[in-house]
């Protein structure tokens, strides 16, 4: 039996997602050992707390002196290079080649993994250099890897391809587990090396066996390149309609920004128990690091397992089922993943209780009915732009990774790292969460938009091929089907498309 390329192709974009997000969130396990940080005690309901110093494993020659502001500007330079150099790679990333762009920046990544312990010996600022690096690296890799799969994955295939986007949330769960293993039986730097040598040798297994096109693969059969030729011939690309979206439409549509908040509040708590996780379990509830990090990485393997048993439920209803009744189901998901949790955490801000392990689990697993979510709605408002709203709203929520840190930093930082303190901390991030899900509900449409069928083109010269803007080339997932069977002709009035619309488819 053959081994078909494309089916290579999709095992390492599944390894590079896995691998990427263990490089991003690694430092939240390792931050726990590697920084010295002093005893405090807290006044709790009368009662004193003293939180432990850790990294005492290490011994004091291995630790490096950081406070609460110093860790989150650590952890929000990742987020920094990543929204800067993700919309750039959407547009220059095709010119470079994908697979390119994929392999250095993957090498380089893991390079600057192995950098990390000399460069947080050497300076903080040096730490701050490598980690914002290190999210540039991903917001090119990224971008290319979509790229990628739309030149060897056919339409009618594609979605038997997703699995591949699972490296994501496996990746996020992994990286708890596999650096408190590292933990257990190591010191802190080896974690980097291991996970910095492992990029590196995934990075130049891509240079290897992976091509922009199946035509340039030395070892494709020439039935699969003869099938791939014929299914992927017929392809249409919506990099010409991109660069004529109207945005002026865009930016005043109500039902758009309504979706980006409500991705924005799903984003801020996903963000916040990856970045925060560890350090609460561990320094503010006493569980030790391995403790610390099961627990964080628990509600991933939840929604893992939820979130996929949801999607195929969710599937074999829209079979069936009326478009208001799928419209009408995509509300009550809202209410799952986004009120229910925002509610189950929030409520303890009236109560005497603090968010711990079993709060913040059943939160976060909640969310796995919103996983799938952004692209649908996407789908909805617009099947024209829906790729290019999709990756815009992606943009918008990596910047609670940005925020997130640096407002939690400044908290603490100021009044120190109390089990009082962070039950406002975890409140808050779940009033996000609740906010946005309840502005989706009152002001969120899921009907096609006007805007849908309108194209620009400058008024006086309508004979002259426009160069494509920046946002022209962002597509985060690949096209819609029913989208790729229309046909562009430029003139000098452009009539709008007909749009096919898809078929209904203490501590707790």
């Amino acid at each position: 039996m053959k081994i078909r390329i494309r089916v290579i192709v999709g095992i390492m974009m599944f390894l590079g997602y896995y691998i990427m997000y263990i490089v991003r969130y690694n430092l939240s396990v390792h931050i726990l050992d590697m920084t010295q940080m002093k005893k405090r005690v807290y006044l709790y309901n009368g009662s004193e707390i003293t939180a432990r110093a850790t990294g005492t494993r290490g011994g004091v020659i291995n630790l490096i002196n950081l406070n609460s502001l110093k860790i989150s500007t650590i952890f929000c330079a990742y987020h920094v290079g990543y929204v800067i150099c993700f919309p750039i790679f959407h547009t220059r990333g095709d010119k470079l080649g994908p697979t390119l762009v994929v392999g250095i920046a993957g090498l380089t990544s893991g390079m600057l993994n192995c950098l990390t312990p000399a460069a947080a010996y050497f300076h903080f600022w040096a730490l701050f250099a490598v980690r914002i690096l290190k999210g540039f690296c991903a917001g090119a890799m990224l971008p290319s890897m979509v790229q990628l799969l739309r030149n060897w994955m056919p339409p009618t295939e594609r979605n038997h391809f997703m699995w591949a986007y699972c490296g994501i949330t496996i990746g996020t769960f992994s990286t708890f587990v596999c650096c408190a293993v590292i933990e257990y039986y190591s010191k802190w730097p080896i974690g980097f090396y291991v996970t910095g040598v492992t990029q590196i040798i995934w990075a130049a297994l891509w240079i290897c066996i992976i091509t922009d096109y199946p035509a340039k693969h030395p070892f494709i059969s020439k039935s699969e390149l003869d099938y791939l030729n014929k299914s992927l011939c017929a392809s249409f690309t919506i990099k010409s309609i991109n660069s004529q979206a109207p945005w002026k439409q865009i930016l005043r549509s109500v039902p758009f920004w309504t979706l980006c908040m409500l991705h924005f509040g799903y984003a801020w708590m996903i963000i916040s128990i990856c970045i925060h996780g560890p350090m609460y379990y561990c320094i503010v509830v006493q569980y030790s690091i391995y403790s610390a990090s099961a627990l964080t990485a628990l509600p991933f393997l939840l929604r893992l397992i939820l979130g996929t048993a949801l999607m195929q439920l969710f599937h074999r209803f829209k079979m069936n089922s009326s478009p208001e009744r799928i419209r009408s189901a995509r509300r009550y998901i809202v209410v799952v993943s986004h009120v229910l949790p925002g509610l189950l955490v929030a409520s303890t801000w009236v109560t005497h209780l603090v968010p711990g392990p079993i709060l913040l689990t059943m939160a976060v697993a909640l969310t796995a009915a919103g996983m799938d979510l952004t692209l649908e709605l996407c789908y909805e408002l617009s099947p024209t732009y829906a790729n290019l709203l999709n990756t815009v709203i992606k943009i918008i929520g990596n910047i609670p990774g940005i925020v997130v840190p640096l407002t939690v930093g400044n908290v603490t930082n100021q009044f120190n790292e109390s089990p009082y303190v962070w039950k406002h901390v975890w409140c808050f991030h779940a009033s996000v969460l609740l906010l946005s899900g309840m502005v989706f509900l009152i002001w969120g449409d899921t009907h096609v938009q006007p805007w849908n069928s309108i194209y620009q083109r400058p008024p006086h010269s309508p004979r002259v091929k426009q160069k494509p803007s920046m946002m022209s080339n962002i597509d985060e997932v690949d096209e819609d089907n029913l989208s790729r069977q229309q046909s562009y002709r430029p003139s000098m009035v452009l009539k709008p498309l007909k749009i096919l619309q898809p078929k209904s488819s203490n501590t707790v």
